[in-house]
């Protein structure tokens, strides 16, 4: 059996109202590829978080900027990479402390949700491309349907 892959790029403007078009084309996306809903909604999730950083903190809501996500599927696994514009920041030292943040902050959770909803999570930048969040989740396969259900 031929390996199915299949590659989109979406590029978004620096706005929150956005998220959704980045929300429906990895959930289409995965979909095609028979990811199961859990496999879905945790890349999605890392996905918006991801994108919503890349808006706020790399391309600081510049109107004139933009983000583009590299969607990638092979049928057993997706690859994100969200690509802001602006500098990069330190990510090498945000990796290598621990995560904790305030209880009470509704802030500084972004890389742990990104940590916890995706199989690998890398940082890197690159000066014609800026910085690159990759994310990679495997499909684990479609759930059975429910052939009882109502």
């Amino acid at each position: 059996m031929t390996e199915q892959f299949q590659e989109m790029v979406v590029s978004i403007p620096s706005d929150f109202k956005y998220l959704g078009a980045v929300d429906a084309a990895v959930q289409d996306l995965a979909r095609e590829f028979a990811f199961s809903e859990n496999s879905i909604n945790d890349m999605s999730t890392a996905l918006i978080e991801a994108c919503s950083n890349a808006i706020e903190h790399g391309n600081k809501f510049a109107k004139d900027k933009r983000v583009k996500v590299v969607l990638s599927f092979n049928g057993a696994s997706a690859t994100a990479c969200v690509y802001d514009q602006g500098a990069g920041f330190d990510y090498k030292s945000l990796l290598s402390r621990p995560q904790s943040p305030d209880p009470m902050s509704e802030r500084g959770r972004g890389l742990i949700i990104m940590r916890a909803f995706t199989d690998d999570l890398k940082f890197t930048f690159a000066e014609k491309e800026g910085l690159c969040v990759e994310l990679k989740k495997s499909g684990a396969g479609a759930e059975p349907e429910d052939d009882d259900a109502d």
